[in-house]
């Protein structure tokens, strides 16, 4: 599991974009090690391929929140397709966790204010 820390926007803002989408509602302290296998999207019983367009959904509109409404902007060399790609990979591994997530997105997206400090 990655580093879960207030201190990273990639953290606070994965947190934030799925409690929007209704994925988890745990507080920021408790969902790091949450696995994606509890995020309300996952149905055991759904195919691979369900699942993948569901996590695809999920990764576009998480895309979406990063860059139209948070402003992120892609890390350098990266494309919106590898960002979604990303999440997706991400999405659809069910042992994968919350602070995993937001590290994938953190190697894609550059956020507000990051490295200005």
């Amino acid at each position: 599991m990655a580093n879960w820390t207030k201190n990273n926007r990639a953290c606070t803002t994965t947190w934030t974009t799925l409690r929007v989408l209704d994925q988890n509602k745990r507080v920021f302290k408790d969902s790091g090690p949450v696995k994606m296998s509890e995020l309300t999207f996952w149905n055991a019983a759904a195919s691979s391929d369900l699942r993948k367009l569901q996590a695809t959904t999920i990764a576009n509109q998480m895309d979406n929140v990063f860059r139209d409404i948070r402003k992120a902007n892609f890390e350098a060399g990266v494309t919106k397709e590898e960002a979604v790609a990303a999440i997706i990979d991400t999405l659809t591994v069910a042992d994968k966790t919350i602070s995993d997530l937001a590290a994938a997105i953190d190697a894609k997206y550059l956020f507000w204010e990051e490295g200005n400090a």
